[in-house]
Parts: C-alpha cells; structure tokens; sequence
C-alpha cells in the first residue's frame, strides 16, 4: 500500500482545547507561530494591485503589480539580505512559484498562458496556452499544478513534454494551491465554498482522495437575519485565495478574513486580520530562514516574523 502524505495520516487528530499558552503539547495554536512583540510592517506600497508572492532558495522576495500605475505591471524581486528591491520584467503574473531548474513559473491570466521566466537570460517560455490560470504550483518533479477557476478545474503540467490534463473539476471557484511539505498533499483553496480540498499526489501527477480537508471561518452576513432573531448568519465562502504551507505541515490561508492557519489536521489554529484596508490575495513565506509571512493586499504588501520554516516544493527529494 503506498505511503499516504502526512497531512493526511493526522486527519483523525485530537480536538484543540484552547488557544494559549496551556494548549497540549501537540497543538499548534496561533500564539506556537507568533513572535513576541512582532506585528505587521509594510514591505512595499503605492502598487496598483499586489500578487503573486514566492520565495526562491536564497529566501528572496519576488512579487508582481498586476496593474498599470506605480511601477507595474510587472515583476519584482527583493533581496532576503540587503532588502533591495528590483524591477526583473514587464510582464504581470497571478501566480508565481519557482521550479527545481532554477526558473521562475507563471500565469499570465490576461494572455491566456502559463510561462516559464529564465531570470539569468531574460528569457521567456510559454507552456501552455489557451488556458485560464489563475495560480500555480510546482513539486520537485518540476511538474506544474494550476487552478482555473472560471473552469472549476485544476489541471496538470508537464513542462517537459508539454502533457496537459484536468486532474480535478467540480470546486466551485479553485483559486489559491499549495504543497505539503513532503509535497504528497496538494491543497486548493475554494474562492466560492467552505473549504480548502486536499488530495493525495500520485507518482503520475494525478490526484485522489479528494477531502473537504479545512473548514473556513467566516464573516456575518448582515443581510440575513436569523428565525430567532438573535443569533448572527454567516456567509458560506470566505473568498479563499493564495497560499503556503511550512515544514511542520501547516497551511497559510489569504482569506476576506486575514491569514486563517490550519494545522496538519485540517483543524483552523487562528485567523490573523488584514493588516490593511484592501483585499488580501495571497501569502508565502521568504526570508533567509522562511520565516517572515508576506501578506499582498492590494496597493501594499506587509510582512510579520512567524516561528515556522517555509516549504520549498522544489526542494523536495522525496522521489515523489
């Protein structure tokens, strides 16, 4: 029987008790991930429209402004030590994420394409075309996961081959997708639903198992009142778009909410709200040691210390 992923293997976990510092030892509330007297600080701002954040090896920052205005659209790069911020391309992407040979991976949703960006020569592949990409994920294979969320499908990439196949349809609204740590587990988030769906990654690049893994919080929805008149109605999405996971299974999701955390359970630790007033899109751990939590939200990007280490899918040697 082939190994399941241990995001799944801990699906049947114990009950959180509380979210302090008397939580049992194997719990991974919220206060286990802050620091101290770390809050948010903004990184970048005067953007038209922030998203697409990832991290390479190095723990460099890398963004795109989506929108004419300030210096978009385009890509940009800062530096995990000297904090230096750069222009790499005039071409805007929803989704970025980098790949075990090195290049920077891309949808382009306006062009109706997802490309591959070689930083070193400038140069620019196009994989596949006549999609609707909205964001992407690459495992240590350099295969390519991606959402398209209009489809309700998420669909397969091998950039090699150029072999391209929908390996799920019927989420309502696929929008952000990440790895496990081990990259066994994929995770979709749900733009228009309750969940973030997780399935198991086979040696093909198919997916199974398909679970409504994580449930999300969600606002009150003041236009509805509830038959007893006091009790608050809740809406049933939550706007779930990009995100991450780190290396002790937790996932990080960019919600209408803030950063909702889940553990490797499935179970929510904690929501942090939007530090600002626009929309969040998406978040990912960077920094020399991945441990500072990059937050896009709109024209301004923040950040905050976490006590975790970020995933790099592509890093992984897992044979997977």
């Amino acid at each position: 029987m082939q190994r399941l992923s241990y995001a799944l293997v801990f699906a049947c976990g114990l009950i959180s008790l509380s979210t302090n510092a008397q939580d049992l030892g194997g719990d991974m509330s919220l206060n286990k991930l802050l620091v101290p007297g770390s809050g948010w600080a903004v990184v970048v701002d005067g953007l038209a429209f922030a998203d697409g954040p990832c991290s390479d090896a190095e723990g460099n920052f890398y963004y795109s402004d989506m929108r004419p205005g300030g210096e978009g659209p385009g890509l940009f790069r800062i530096g995990a030590t000297d904090g230096v911020r750069r222009k790499l391309s005039d071409a805007a992407a929803s989704g970025l994420m980098f790949g075990p040979d090195g290049r920077l991976y891309a949808c382009q949703s306006g062009e109706q394409r997802v490309v591959a960006f070689d930083l070193k020569s400038g140069l620019m592949e196009v994989l596949a075309e006549d999609v609707k990409p909205n964001d992407l994920v690459v495992n240590s294979k350099g295969h390519l996961y991606f959402t398209e969320t209009r489809d309700h499908q998420v669909t397969f990439l091998n950039p090699e081959t150029k072999e391209r196949r929908a390996v799920d349809t019927g989420i309502t609204a696929p929008n952000g997708i990440a790895l496990s740590a081990d990259g066994g587990t994929l995770a979709v988030s749900d733009a228009r639903g309750m969940h973030v769906w997780v399935f198991r990654v086979e040696a093909d690049g198919s997916l199974k198992f398909k679970e409504p893994f994580m449930t999300f919080r969600t606002a009150v929805d003041n236009t509805k009142k509830h038959p007893d008149g006091r009790s608050p109605v809740y809406k049933g999405f939550c706007r779930g778009d990009g995100m991450t996971s780190d290396m002790e299974g937790r996932w990080y999701v960019a919600t209408e909410l803030g950063v909702q955390f889940f553990d490797p359970a499935g179970r929510i630790s904690g929501v942090l709200p939007n530090p600002g007033a626009k929309g969040m899109t998406s978040v990912c751990l960077a920094g020399t040691k991945r441990d500072w939590l990059y937050a896009t939200c709109g024209d301004t990007i923040y950040r905050r210390q976490v006590k975790a280490e970020g995933a790099l899918y592509f890093l992984n040697r897992s044979g997977r």
